[in-house]
């Protein structure tokens, strides 16, 4: 495994297919969007409120967004597994994995919780700090987290941590041929760095690790060095390819 520490030189890019996390709302994206090369295409898509199981997503995704050889798919968090299923099914570009998982991160015995229940109560500053946007947060970050998933109808979140819960996209992963970014953020406490382990020792090709400082949203608080990685990774990855 190569880990890394990434500065802010950002270079040429190309057509960006950004999948959010559990939310999945594209509000929470916007200054990873607004940081991103000025050359860039980059679509954020939302996550169809009626669906929560991987498969269906998918299914939807595939129908949906025409992805092709130059599509690069980034996925935060929830939307990891969906974009993996995405790269095994179609040949991409490149996949960027940021604080997610391939097998489910949790005991699922968690499922057991009432968790539509738990999804009503309104997420506490203290909270979103300390496990989403780091302590460091602005208060206006905070409200953008809390009004991102007050908008997602409880039922939807508890439907979509059941389904986190029992994925396993392993074998899909090993199907992906495309090369492959993992940014983890060294203050995730939501994402251990486990499930980055899981990813890197499951795929069949090299998996590049690529360690920023920051919390488990760290395409929104750390925008720029996020992209400074994915860009240093794709030149990288680009090289490779014309060394063949």
């Amino acid at each position: 495994m190569r880990w890394c520490e990434w500065g802010d030189n950002i270079g040429t890019v190309q057509h960006f297919v950004v999948f959010p996390g559990m939310h999945g709302t594209p509000e929470l994206m916007d200054d990873f969007r607004a940081a991103a090369p000025s050359d860039a295409r980059v679509d954020v898509v939302a996550l169809p409120l009626e669906m929560s199981d991987y498969s269906e997503l998918a299914d939807n995704f595939e129908a949906t967004l025409g992805l092709t050889l130059d599509s690069i798919l980034i996925a935060e968090s929830f939307s990891g597994p969906l974009a993996i299923i995405l790269a095994a099914r179609t040949r991409v570009e490149a996949l960027i994995l940021c604080n997610t998982f391939a097998t489910a991160p949790y005991l699922s015995a968690l499922g057991l919780f009432p968790l539509s229940l738990i999804a009503r109560i309104p997420p506490p500053s203290l909270f979103l700090r300390h496990f989403i946007v780091g302590a460091g947060a602005t208060d206006s970050i905070v409200g953008q987290v809390r009004k991102a998933v007050e908008r997602v109808p409880p039922g939807t979140l508890a439907k979509r941590a059941r389904s986190a819960l029992k994925v396993d996209v392993t074998r899909e992963l090993a199907r992906c041929t495309c090369p492959i970014l993992y940014l983890q953020g060294t203050e995730d406490h939501v994402i251990h760095q486990r499930n980055g382990n899981a990813i890197v020792k499951a795929a069949t090709v090299p998996v590049q690790v690529a360690r920023i400082p920051g919390p488990h949203l760290v395409l929104k608080t750390a925008p720029r060095v996020a992209w400074s990685a994915i860009e240093s990774f794709l030149e990288s990855a680009s090289a490779k390819e014309m060394l063949k």
